[in-house]
């Protein structure tokens, strides 16, 4: 009878054991409908059958600010976020002693279009209304910086006003604004319906980072295996999107988009091919000096009032173990 009962404990911690090994996590992921985000719809088309240890959930969101929000409540488990938003969680989450973010890897860079109404020079936009994403969005910031290496200085030369993206093209067509800095595709989307031209492409194009792939720690901590498959996913649909535009000129990926995005595939085709405003799927690391560079300048302008010791909510372990991969 000893022998019978320590079988059936065996067995029953061993079932115990099998089950919560197996045991498939819903993960909420936020995303808004820009070509920066292109990794998480992809990833999520090609592999969310193929997931064995997570239950992928997208959500939709319409701005920047729904997006803050439902992260910093814990609506969301993960999502593909401006840099600067990534601060001021930060900051605001460590005034509390608490910071339930982070950051694991950059999956994008570039991206961003200048865009007027009409064919301008930098020093034409002396006494012009820029729209941008939000005054606390890295546009702004790169902006800003432009601009005054140009000798034109914010708020007094020009002016910049955070817009919606559903507003955008009206009100570039009706002379609200005279030109915005957005992420694609709305710059290409202004081309095509509203007959804007792209402002010195050379100089507004930025190779770097304007996101930062952010997750919940406590997420993170209490899922290990569920979180490195999706990031695993994340990573390669980074290199197809790549893979796609080198081999047929973003064709695939224009069409996965379409169910989530609802862009019309030649535009997003011509934005990809074109590598409008430098853009790229790279799966990579957090650029250190970049990162310090738009937080010295949100604290200039006193939209982040403390510094954030953004060293304590790195965790990019995945992604470095399959950036090394031969």
């Amino acid at each position: 009878m000893k022998k019978i009962m320590t079988i059936i404990v065996f067995c029953f911690f061993v079932t115990t054991a099998y089950a919560e090994d197996n045991e498939i996590v819903v993960f909420r992921v936020g995303y808004l409908p820009l070509l920066s985000q292109l990794p998480i719809v992809v990833s999520y088309e090609n592999d969310r059958l193929n997931l064995k240890k997570i239950q992928v959930e997208l959500i939709k969101f319409k701005s920047c600010t729904s997006i803050e929000a439902a992260l910093r409540v814990g609506a969301i488990h993960a999502a593909n976020v401006s840099i600067p938003i990534v601060l001021s969680i930060a900051s605001e989450m460590y005034d509390c002693k608490i910071c339930n973010i982070k950051v694991v890897g950059v999956i994008q860079k570039g991206g961003t279009l200048l865009v007027a109404r009409e064919q301008l020079n930098l020093n034409d936009f002396r006494g012009k209304l820029i729209g941008v994403p939000g005054l606390d969005s890295v546009e702004t910031f790169t902006l800003m910086n432009i601009m005054q290496e140009n000798g034109l200085n914010f708020g007094l030369d020009y002016k910049a006003i955070g817009i919606t993206y559903d507003s955008a093209i009206e009100d570039l067509k009706t002379d609200k604004l005279q030109a915005f800095y957005l992420p694609e595709p709305w710059g290409s989307i202004a081309e095509k319906e509203a007959g804007a031209f792209s402002i010195d492409a050379q100089t507004f194009s930025i190779d770097q980072p304007t996101t930062l792939l952010i997750l919940s720690k406590e997420f993170m901590e209490n899922n290990t295996e569920a979180v490195a498959e999706w990031i695993e996913s994340i990573f390669n649909a980074c290199l197809f999107i790549e893979n796609d535009i080198n081999k047929t000129g973003a064709r695939q990926t224009a069409i996965i988009q379409k169910k989530y995005f609802n862009f019309s595939n030649d535009l997003v085709i011509d934005s990809l091919a074109n590598r409008k405003g430098a853009i790229g799927f790279a799966p990579s690391l957090p650029d250190m000096d970049h990162i310090k560079s738009i937080l010295t300048k949100a604290t200039e302008i006193k939209w982040i009032m403390k510094s954030v010791p953004f060293d304590q909510i790195i965790d990019t372990a995945v992604m470095e173990k399959l950036i090394k991969q031969p």
